[in-house]
């Protein structure tokens, strides 16, 4: 059987010459591709590793710092304790009363509605002495302008109780006005929700001399902790879907919420807690 002659027509010749040399340009190419993006890798990850060093000591230090700051900025609620209203004042409670303890977080929505809708209400009802209130901060949603607001909303119960309800809803209804409107600008964001929060304490009659004692954020560790003993309290009547708004009667019996208006979600609370609108 005849053997196959090598190629002699000189276009044939010339046409694969040029495949060999753009082959031998591409792996050129490749290799050239592959030797750069290899540095660049090499480059971000060690980039990216001396941030992580140094966010990590970052962060460390912020902990621990932190964790001293909460309990100067926080004095008496640093371990976790709401904030009770009663007909005593602001941070009192009267044992003689039942408690209606309200679990929430500044950025959540329906928190927020259901403040608006009737918080003001409630409260009024805690001061004429029908009972007391504790507002507990958990975290449910955990949006940005929840750091300033819950810290500020424990610095004004310590030294300015008089203004503490006033600031408590006008920062419920901020956020809902806020998330309502689709305008997340401030509340997404740490350093707008500071001074944000500022400006509504000042609004609402907190002096300045307490405003300007107000910090970004000293409550990681107590809503840590809020949340945490809020998830494991288990009242009768919680399903396994459970959130916020949640009102519970004496740390024992939930008052599921119904009603589709403000004054049947007020008859609900009322009812639960098993007393007359003062």
């Amino acid at each position: 059987m005849p053997s196959k002659k090598p190629t002699t027509d000189p276009t044939r010749l010339k046409a694969q010459q040029l495949r060999e040399a753009q082959e031998r340009t591409d792996r050129r190419i490749r290799l050239a591709i592959i030797s750069v993006v290899a540095l660049l890798v090499v480059a971000i990850v060690a980039a990216v590793t001396v941030l992580i060093v140094r966010q990590g000591g970052k962060d460390s230090a912020q902990s621990q710092g932190q964790s001293g700051q909460a309990a100067a900025v926080l004095g008496p609620f640093a371990s976790g304790a709401p904030v009770q209203v009663s007909h005593l004042g602001v941070a009192q409670a009267d044992s003689s009363l039942p408690t209606l303890t309200e679990y929430f977080d500044y950025t959540c929505h329906a928190c927020a509605d259901v403040d608006v809708a009737m918080g003001e209400r409630l409260s009024a009802q805690a001061t004429k002495g029908a009972f007391n209130i504790s507002y507990q901060p958990v975290t449910t949603v955990g949006m940005a302008y929840q750091k300033p607001a819950t810290t500020a909303s424990l610095i004004v119960a310590q030294k300015d109780p008089e203004h503490w309800l006033a600031l408590h809803h006008a920062l419920l209804a901020y956020f809902a006005e806020q998330f309502n409107s689709g305008n997340g600008t401030v509340i997404q964001d740490l350093d707008k929700s500071t001074e944000q929060v500022a400006k509504i304490a000042a609004d609402a009659g907190v002096p300045a001399d307490v405003v300007s004692t107000f910090v970004p954020n000293a409550v990681d560790e107590y809503l840590t902790t809020t949340t945490n003993a809020w998830a494991n309290l288990n009242p009768q009547g919680r399903t396994a879907k459970y959130g916020t708004p949640e009102f519970v009667k004496d740390g024992k019996t939930l008052i599921p919420l119904t009603g589709t208006t403000a004054e049947e979600l007020f008859q609900t609370v009322m009812t639960g807690m098993g007393v007359a609108a003062k």
